[in-house]
């Protein structure tokens, strides 16, 4: 789930679409999806949704995998991490 005013969309996106090619998984991008994030995602320190957030749907049952890209020792978007996490998360799905 995204927005087209979120600037670590770009990461996000790239990060999933990546994988869902790897892994031969569908992929589904949704745009301000807020309805959503209330049902599914992960709320912040005062009860809000952040966005982006990446999820994994399987059987019908969907789960949360990260809220933003995490990020490397030195504050810059980990790529390979947040690769890593979402492939792990489509192979215990």
């Amino acid at each position: 789930m995204t927005a087209k005013w979120d600037s670590v969309r770009k990461y996000v996106e790239a990060v999933c679409r990546g994988v869902s090619e790897q892994m031969g998984v569908p992929l589904e991008v949704r745009e301000e999806d807020f309805a959503f994030l209330v049902d599914h995602g992960e709320n912040d320190d005062f009860g809000g949704v952040e966005v982006p957030q990446v999820f994994v749907q399987s059987d019908g049952k969907i789960r949360h995998v990260f809220s933003r890209i995490p990020l490397t020792e030195t504050g810059q978007p980990d790529i390979k991490g947040a690769t890593e996490m979402l492939k792990k998360a489509l192979q215990e799905a």
